[in-house]
């Protein structure tokens, strides 16, 4: 079975992590191999081996009797952090060859801790997967190089139109030169040593990202980190929606599903009247601690779907996610669509923007009977959506 695409880098990264010599392995130069052969030891024995025949003693037995076998030191298990991969084939290609494997994800995912920052180890080697952004890979790879002891690798894997092929500049100082170990299916395989830490202190902290930003009411300073949605800027469709958003009366509860850094929520906070609340649904966890520091105030919520929330909402809104990966999908808006209605107060109502290309009104028309496009602008729609109220 042909895997998505976004998984055959961790795919190709699996197959050679399983063409290593096994921890452990007698043959494994970084953990010891027999002693080669010499003049002196013409069959390369270990020491404490029977003494190789000679005129006095042509059989080669031991002086004296026989030295009881010393048991062989057990390796400890060696580790691996594997960091930003949502397919299981490399941490389990890595299992299968007597790793102990921590798995680590911003993104909320089956399987995986989910946290700001990846565990602090240490550990024996890190594996990174290219990620869409220069400067996330640079941020993951200068973690990862914190979390190991010189003279430990740490790779780096991802396809060709990921920008794997000219990633080797995203490695910190204090790591050597990387090298290719493997090319296959148009992806690489990248490792490189540690020779010194490296030179940023480890820590989200060391990433924060200031730019201003302005929805139409004066600029203000804005939080944002490596890799989140629209990274320094505001994005044409989130824009669009701001636009659009009503006037919350005092006591109004708002939820802001894929609330990213918190622009959509801020803007309709700032227009409302005060007492209104704002929630904000993100699966990105390093993006909720940029929202944290725009919106002190705001509910935030780890999660995926809006059943987990706590309603009733006066006022959902989303410039929802429509990939998995690189492959478009859609499952994310028919579960908002289907979710929401769930929590929506009488009268409540649904803002969704996205490409008008999209067929949003047909999933919003299996839910709710009332359903218009309330703004239309370059290649974005918004759509509102509501039950009747009784």
């Amino acid at each position: 079975m042909t895997p998505p695409p976004g998984e055959i880098p961790s795919e190709v990264a699996a197959a050679w992590a399983r063409r290593r010599p096994p921890p452990g392995d007698p043959v494994d130069p970084a953990r010891g191999s027999p002693t080669p052969p010499s003049p002196g030891n013409p069959v390369g024995a270990q020491h404490g081996s029977p003494t190789p025949p000679s005129p006095g003693n042509p059989v080669g037995a031991q002086r004296g009797s026989p030295t009881p076998a010393t048991p062989a030191t057990p390796h400890p298990t060696p580790t691996a952090l594997a960091l930003g991969d949502p397919a299981p084939h490399l941490p389990r290609a890595l299992a299968q060859t007597g790793y102990a494997v921590t798995r680590w994800h911003r993104h909320l995912t089956r399987g995986q801790l989910c946290a700001p920052w990846p565990p602090s180890g240490p550990f024996g080697e890190v594996w990174v997967r290219m990620p869409r952004s220069a400067l996330e890979a640079a941020m993951l790879l200068h973690a990862a190089a914190a979390r190991v002891a010189d003279g430990a690798r740490i790779y780096l894997y991802g396809a060709t139109n990921e920008g794997i092929r000219s990633a080797a500049r995203h490695f910190p100082e204090g790591t050597e030169p990387p090298v290719t170990l493997h090319i296959k299916r148009r992806c690489r395989v990248l490792a490189a040593t540690r020779h010194a830490p490296p030179p940023r202190p480890d820590g989200l902290d060391s990433w924060e990202l200031r730019a201003p930003l302005d929805w139409g009411s004066g600029p203000r300073d804005w939080t944002f980190y490596p890799g989140v949605f629209a990274c320094g800027r505001l994005d044409s469709a989130t824009a669009l929606l701001i636009d659009c958003l009503p006037a919350l009366p005092a006591g109004a509860r708002l939820l802001d599903f894929g609330a990213g850094t918190g622009i959509i929520a801020a803007a309709a906070l700032e227009r409302g009247a005060p007492g209104a609340e704002a929630v904000l649904l993100e699966r990105d966890a390093i993006a909720l601690v940029a929202a944290s520091r725009n919106l002190p105030g705001a509910t935030l919520v780890l999660g995926r779907g809006v059943a987990t929330v706590p309603g009733p909402f006066d006022l959902i809104v989303s410039n929802p996610p429509i990939h998995a990966g690189s492959a478009q999908s859609l499952a994310t808006v028919e579960k908002l669509v289907h979710e929401a209605a769930t929590v929506l107060a009488p009268g409540g109502r649904l803002l969704i923007v996205a490409q008008r290309r999209l067929p949003i009104p047909r999933i919003l028309e299996r839910t709710y009977p009332l359903m218009n496009t309330i703004a239309d602008r370059d290649s974005f729609r918004v759509w509102e959506a509501g039950r009747r109220t009784r």
